[in-house]
């Protein structure tokens, strides 16, 4: 019966979450801002992929056939999640609502269990409706289409949840994963991760033990994802980033209906219950720090905050608003808090409360008012950048091309015919004859990474043109050319990292399972 009430109360969650995934089942990909963007990436992605270039970083059939190195800079996770979705015969517009589903109900069962930790049964659902139905979660999922950060706070709780049961293989693979997820969120939630364990310390009784725990944890997860921010820290210097603001981020602060009338009574009777001593923050440790973490999204979110956004990276953070993730956590943990200290018709008739009033704050953005059509093709042969202002264009690009080469190599310089043996997204593979040295022009966009061999020996690559495109001066006579993208020295040490920390992640693991083998 005990665990039957378990496992009521663990899909009760799920249950709950349902009005908020169906206006994705709907037939269709619903209209949002970034919703189209991320089906083209991710099928850009996968063909890649499955050309054998991994990790993926450039995409060749984008920024209208001449490529772009998106992919080494933005969130990956959700287009290596869908490969073996996609895979599976699913198309690509429905890998990424699948993505989406599995985010919000992940979401949900993970907040359940993560508050479960601190609180009971009854108190833990309603934090993880409060979770799922908070109003910038579903805004970044219908209006904005925000699949990286929609993943990004369903790992989250994940994380937490691991935290609280200790384990190492697990917190590290969801650090590693919350890394990849999405940049900006992982910076804004890696702090306060880091601030919960220094207060899991600080209270704790063995200290040494603990501080060995978050260091292994955290040390391992990024390690896990070294393949990917290593080299997007490294590869910026190559990119027109730092002098281009992405946003207008005067225009995206967030309003009370982002917030909702819901997170402004939790806030009420969060002070109420602290001042009148329901809520010891002696007792429950956190609500201290989630209060304030919740309190300090809001005013960043808000316009009350645009005098200080001035100094605040705002190329990085872009929007104003995505503060408001960490906010998703903190009062969800807050609502749980407060339900936890009540007993009896109290409990109940909040508990009824909280329900009410978060459904009546998410509304109006939990059913798209419109949805579109388009084949899978339109999709896998859209050739946009899927960036607002080619913000990872390499900063040789000087002109941005506006429409497809007419041919995928030129000569440049002469008339000789070039025979094109292979094409695919990492590999160009050319021969020719020429009566005189030549300039050939491979219309793709250079960025470190692509290499020429000629008669199998390496050559250089010039790329000073106005669209930085690769050209090779090749001599007279037979040419057997193999224009090919791999990794470069950061990238392969970067790589190594990741294949280390994986190798001592899984070695931890199997030691600690045959140690309690060998107990048993």
């Amino acid at each position: 019966m005990k665990s039957r009430y378990k496992l009521i109360f663990l899909l009760l969650p799920v249950v709950f979450s349902i009005p908020a995934i169906i206006g994705i089942l709907h037939p269709g990909l619903f209209v949002s801002d970034d919703g189209n963007w991320m089906v083209i990436r991710f099928s850009a992605f996968y063909e890649a992929l499955r050309s054998g270039e991994f990790p993926v970083r450039f995409l060749t059939r984008l920024n209208n056939g001449f490529g772009y190195p998106v992919a080494d800079f933005l969130y990956p996770l959700f287009m290596y999640i869908g490969a073996p979705i996609h895979v599976l015969g699913v198309n690509f517009v429905n890998t990424i609502k699948a993505i989406l589903i599995l985010s919000i109900l992940s979401s949900s069962v993970f907040t359940y269990l993560w508050l479960k930790k601190f609180f009971d049964d009854l108190s833990s659902m309603i934090g993880a409706v409060f979770y799922t139905f908070f109003p910038y979660h579903l805004f970044d999922v219908y209006k904005r289409g925000s699949v990286g950060e929609v993943l990004s706070l369903s790992i989250v709780p994940f994380v937490l949840w691991q935290i609280e049961r200790r384990s190492v293989f697990l917190t590290s693979i969801g650090i590693g994963f919350l890394i990849l997820a999405h940049n900006t969120l992982a910076i804004l939630f890696l702090p306060l991760i880091i601030v919960y364990a220094l207060l899991d310390i600080f209270v704790g009784k063995n200290r040494k033990t603990l501080i060995f725990f978050y260091t292994k944890a955290f040390l391992l997860g990024l390690c896990l994802s070294a393949f990917f921010w290593i080299p997007a820290i490294f590869d910026l210097q190559y990119t027109v980033f730092s002098k281009t603001q992405v946003s207008d981020w005067e225009r995206y602060f967030s309003g009370l209906n982002l917030i909702g009338l819901s997170t402004v009574f939790v806030i009420l009777v969060t002070f109420i219950f602290i001042f009148t001593k329901k809520i010891k923050i002696e007792k429950h440790r956190l609500t201290l720090l989630f209060l304030s973490v919740g309190l300090i999204s809001v005013f960043f979110a808000s316009s009350y905050s645009m005098f200080l956004w001035n100094f605040l990276p705002v190329s990085f953070i872009q929007f104003p608003f995505r503060f408001l993730s960490l906010a998703v956590v903190a009062f969800s943990f807050l609502a749980a808090c407060i339900l936890s200290v009540l007993s009896g018709k109290n409990k109940i008739i909040i508990a009824g409360i909280f329900i009410i009033l978060i459904m009546f704050s998410s509304k109006s953005f939990l059913f798209p008012a419109s949805y579109q059509n388009y084949p899978d093709t339109f999709y896998s042969t859209n050739q946009d950048s899927t960036t607002v202002k080619n913000e990872y264009m390499p900063k040789w690009v000087k002109q941005i091309p506006a429409s497809m080469a007419a041919a995928k190599v030129e000569n440049l310089t002469g008339k000789e015919a070039i025979n094109i043996t292979k094409i695919s997204p990492n590999k160009i593979s050319f021969d020719t004859y020429l009566s005189v040295e030549r300039t050939i022009q491979v219309n793709t966009i250079y960025f470190p990474g692509w290499f020429v061999f000629v008669n199998g020996n390496k050559l250089g690559i010039n790329y000073n043109n106005d669209k930085g495109l690769i050209r090779v001066n090749l001599n007279k006579g037979k040419n057997e050319v193999l224009v090919v993208f791999g990794e470069t020295p950061v990238r392969i040490i970067s790589d190594l990292i990741s294949i280390l920390g994986l190798i001592i992640l899984i070695s931890l693991y199997l030691l600690k399972n045959k140690i309690k083998f060998t107990k048993i």
